[in-house]
């Protein structure tokens, strides 16, 4: 392992709140959700209503060639929009760097099918009684399809549209980690430019399950939030997840090559760790233990304490066992040293975005770097008494900050943890 730093240059982001870093960043500041009634497809006998869903977005604006937008589920559309504002918010001329170095990490997961795209395959597949028969829709139902349909929904495909929209030929990887993936492929990315095998790398992830087939998928698991009071997080009436979309990517580079080209650095990230819950129960709040191991290997990575962290942008995500469960694991790692700590989370601002939660929440914590200012939990009233810890609630907190630990948790035990410090001198 080489001892190259890995600098963030950029931030691109598309969700809720808008296109670009700076709606996010004042809905952040202010407190104000972009959770609203779902209208992008009919609710009517859902148990969900609610969502943070993107509107007004249009992909073609972003995508080089049209014709491809045919092969682009939403998730794709979603980051190479992110991709081209984190291009375009780092300041590069895609021209002038060499793009053989240039690669990308995603964390993308199950991508939902159209109902109304599939479901014509499906009909031409039933019999007279209205059965599904799966020879016939073998033989007749799959040639109503698109022939490239299975294209749209490969985790792996946000990845390579965004290397062919941009021309990247460096290093591509795809996480699919549940909700820890997008703090993994931002690991991934700063550990692929480290050891020298990129000097720059797209980081970050997508996703949309405001779909029918997702917002079922997480009401059969018992993950969601069934209330118009809001999403809360740590509250005391925290009850579940609301779900979100959008798309979190970052610029990562090498040090030397973003002090060459003049970049402009948001941090520095110097430590990454990632583990895995033993046992795993979401309804258990007792096994911490691979949350707090995520923490302490970041920590590690990084050659700093407990002691040197000013503000955790945690995970927080509002489903009552594993708010538990965080808040448990940061006591443990933070000891003694949870007096000078401020703790936050983002995602009662645009639902949980799963896939694309850590590339849009990580751009949060570095906003909260470069304006010295650490944004409210919305929603929080009053803590839930085992979640104890330093919140900042109400109102943004001044705070010149050097360094933010960074939690991102999958719903399968997935964990995922970064620590970014403020540019300073080698």
């Amino acid at each position: 392992m080489s001892d190259r730093r890995v600098a963030i240059t950029g931030l691109g982001l598309v969700t809720p709140c808008g296109e670009g870093w700076m709606p996010y960043w004042k809905a952040v500041l202010e407190g104000e959700s972009s959770i609203r009634p779902i209208s992008g497809f009919p609710v009517n006998g859902f148990p969900v209503k609610f969502a943070g869903e993107i509107s007004g977005f249009n992909p073609a604006k972003y995508a080089r060639q049209r014709k491809s937008l045919k092969l682009m589920s939403r998730e794709i559309q979603l980051a190479i929009a992110a991709s081209g504002l984190a291009i375009e918010d780092a300041g590069l001329r895609l021209e002038s760097v060499d793009r053989t170095r240039f690669g990308i990490s995603l964390g993308v997961g199950i991508i939902n099918n159209d109902l109304d795209e599939v479901g014509v395959a499906i009909r031409s597949a039933l019999d007279d009684q209205g059965h599904f028969q799966i020879r016939k829709f073998g033989q007749e139902g799959i040639r109503s399809l698109y022939p490239l349909w299975l294209l749209k929904y490969m985790p792996n495909m946000p990845a390579c549209h965004v290397s062919i929209a941009y021309g990247l030929r460096g290093a591509s990887n795809t996480i699919t980690t549940s909700a820890a993936a997008g703090a993994q492929a931002v690991g991934e990315a700063y550990q692929v430019i480290q050891r020298g095998d990129a000097d720059l790398m797209l980081a970050g992830g997508s996703d949309s399950k405001i779909n029918a087939m997702g917002i079922s998928r997480f009401h059969l698991l018992g993950l969601l939030s069934y209330y118009e009071r809001g999403y809360c997080p740590f509250d005391e009436r925290h009850d579940g997840m609301v779900l979100g979309e959008g798309s979190g990517i970052l610029v990562l580079e090498d040090w030397e090559h973003a002090k060459a080209r003049g970049a402009r650095i948001y941090g520095e990230i110097v430590g990454y760790g990632s583990s895995s819950d033993y046992n795993y129960d979401p309804r258990s709040t007792d096994d911490f233990n691979g949350k707090r191991l995520a923490m302490l290997f970041a920590l590690r990575d990084a050659q700093t304490g407990p002691e040197d962290v000013d503000f955790l942008l945690a995970n927080g995500s509002g489903i009552p066992s594993e708010d538990i469960q965080e808040a448990r694991a940061v006591q443990s790692v933070f000891e003694n040293f949870t007096s000078r700590l401020q703790v936050t989370a983002t995602k009662p601002i645009t639902g949980h975005l799963v896939y694309g939660a850590g590339g849009v929440e990580i751009a949060a914590a570095l906003l909260s770097l470069e304006y010295s200012v650490i944004p409210p939990i919305a929603k929080l009233e009053k803590p839930d008494p085992e979640c104890d810890l330093p919140f900042v609630k109400t109102a943004p907190q001044t705070l010149k900050a050097k360094t933010f630990l960074f939690n991102s948790f999958g719903f399968g035990g997935q964990n995922a943890s970064v620590v970014v410090r403020k540019e300073c001198a080698p």
